[in-house]
């Protein structure tokens, strides 16, 4: 099994942990329901989260290793790639938040919010940052220090989303 399946298996493992916590103290703790206005800003935060995760899972789909799933044996630094080093990371951080508020329950939201940021900005940059730096060398190095981690200027997001080919 690769290292990057491993990897989605531990989040998938953390995620619902996370989620079944959350639930669990809301319950206990008999937390009052968000207002309606904060659940349906959940709701359309993982709607506009969904794009970025599509759109890079094809990307790196393209550019998979074969004999690795879900490991990139190229580097990646067009499309949204050129906006942030880390899209998909990004992406998956405003899925989560926005999962808390659609949940709609102050320690379902602060559970997921807390441990799914913690866990991707740790991943970046005691893993993910190391590993690339190692495995595409100076390309990468030249990359990082164009290109923002994880917090994207929105008019270069906006311009990639919009452009037609």
């Amino acid at each position: 099994m690769s290292v990057c399946r491993r990897r989605l298996i531990m989040w998938l493992v953390l995620t619902g942990l996370s989620v079944i916590a959350g639930i669990s103290l809301d319950i206990y703790l008999q937390t009052r329901a968000f207002p309606v206005v904060l659940r349906l800003l959940g709701l359309i935060g993982i709607v506009l989260a969904h794009f970025p995760l599509k759109r890079t899972g094809r990307l790196l789909k393209a550019l998979e290793d074969p004999n690795a799933w879900g490991c990139t044996n190229q580097l990646l630094i067009t499309d949204i790639y050129q906006c942030v080093r880390h899209p998909h990371h990004l992406a998956v951080g405003i899925f989560m938040t926005s999962l808390g508020l659609l949940i709609g329950h102050l320690a379902s939201f602060l559970i997921l919010t807390i441990s799914q940021w913690t866990w991707v900005i740790a991943f970046l940059f005691l893993v993910e940052e190391r590993e690339l730096a190692e495995k595409f060398g100076d390309d990468y190095k030249a990359y990082r220090q164009k290109t923002p981690m994880l917090f994207p200027k929105p008019s270069c997001v906006l311009q990639v989303f919009t452009k037609t080919e």
